[in-house]
């Protein structure tokens, strides 16, 4: 239905544009904004005969005198996915706005289409940002959303999969949503904004199966934006959706850089230590990182993300595989774990993941 708000935006904008009065009326009748202040809320008979008939009326002097509340002009139906909604009436004589009529009717309903959708949108957002937080905080009672998830225009059924954004830098708030937008659009995916620069998208069904494709899509993101993502886990039921959230939670805390993507399949065993701020985990971690330069950590993340592959590390940092060498013989001198070295390199890596959780 129409607003008064929209009725108004309506009248204002097009007689910017034209020197005739508008009115823009409701289907039963009452003029809801007008040019002429003193016939707000008043009924208009011919536009009741607009709606009833679904076709435009012309009125002239001699018509207006039957009519309640008219004066000579062109009526038209304003119509909203084929339904009337309304009645936009232009005032002068009918034979001179013949020729603007089907514009000025065509606007209208062009403005209408546009405030109404992203009303519709901004309700459906709305709408799947209560059904996203009820199900996180392990709403057992599905009754209480079930009427909710049936609104949404698509069905909303296991398999599950999170993903988490987070915005770094400085990009206005709305950059990454419309990224996000753009990338899901008319997909059958439950995606929104948690906190001012944190997204979520929630994959379900078939979609699913696209998750590579859709992570992908996002890391080509960090060209232009500042952005970390953490992948929670596959769950199966609305009941595990809470446990799949604080896995992507947890991969997202691990991802904090934004310099890749974090699967919790990467870094589940690293939660498995809950106590983090422990004074052993800090002991432990001052063992073996105190003295490592910044350039070491860096060599030994890109030597950890290359399988501990000599050559690819390399030409990861763009240096000698005997330059690498000589960096990895300094952190076996530093710490007494030497990286090629599988049971040296867990504690290693262990520590470095650690160290991203202070």
């Amino acid at each position: 239905m129409l607003s008064i708000k929209l009725a108004e935006e309506i009248v204002d904008q097009t007689m910017l544009r034209l020197h005739h009065n508008i009115n823009v009326i409701s289907p039963n009748g009452v003029i809801l904004a007008s040019g002429e202040k003193e016939r707000i809320d008043l009924i208009h008979e011919g536009a009741i005969e607009v709606v009833q008939t679904g076709m435009p009326l012309l009125i002239d002097e001699a018509l207006s005198s039957r009519f309640q509340n008219c004066k000579p002009g062109i009526n038209m139906p304003i119509k909203f996915h084929d339904e009337i909604i309304g009645v936009i009436g232009i005032t002068g004589n009918p034979g001179e706005l013949s020729e603007i009529a089907n514009l000025v009717q065509l606007t209208t309903e062009m403005m209408v289409h546009q405030v109404l959708t992203e009303s519709e949108s901004e309700w459906q957002r709305k709408n799947g940002d209560f059904i996203f937080k009820a199900l996180i905080e392990d709403e057992t009672n599905l009754s209480i959303i079930t009427e909710r998830i049936h609104k949404l225009p698509f069905p909303l059924r296991e398999p599950f999969q999170i993903i988490l954004l987070k915005q770094e830098g400085n990009q206005t708030s709305n950059t990454l949503s419309i990224n996000l937008e753009n990338i899901l659009y008319k997909q059958p995916i439950l995606f929104g904004q948690m906190e001012l620069n944190e997204y979520y998208i929630c994959l379900s069904g078939d979609s699913v199966k696209n998750m590579k494709s859709i992570l992908n899509q996002l890391t080509k993101l960090r060209k232009k934006l500042e952005i970390s993502i953490g992948v929670g886990p596959i769950v199966n039921s609305f009941a595990e959706l809470s446990y799949g959230f604080n896995g992507a939670k947890t991969a997202l805390s691990f991802s904090h850089d934004g310099r890749r993507d974090t699967l919790f399949e990467e870094i589940e065993v690293y939660t498995l230590i809950k106590n983090k701020n422990d004074q052993d985990v800090k002991k432990f971690l001052s063992k073996i990182l105190l003295g490592m330069s910044e350039k070491m950590m860096n060599t030994l993340e890109t030597f950890f993300e290359s399988d501990l592959q000599i050559n690819v590390c390399a030409d990861r940092l763009q240096i000698h595989h005997h330059t690498l060498s000589y960096r990895l013989n300094k952190i076996h001198e530093l710490t007494g774990y030497h990286p090629q070295n599988f049971k040296d390199a867990f504690v290693l890596k262990l520590a470095l993941m650690l160290s991203k959780q202070f």
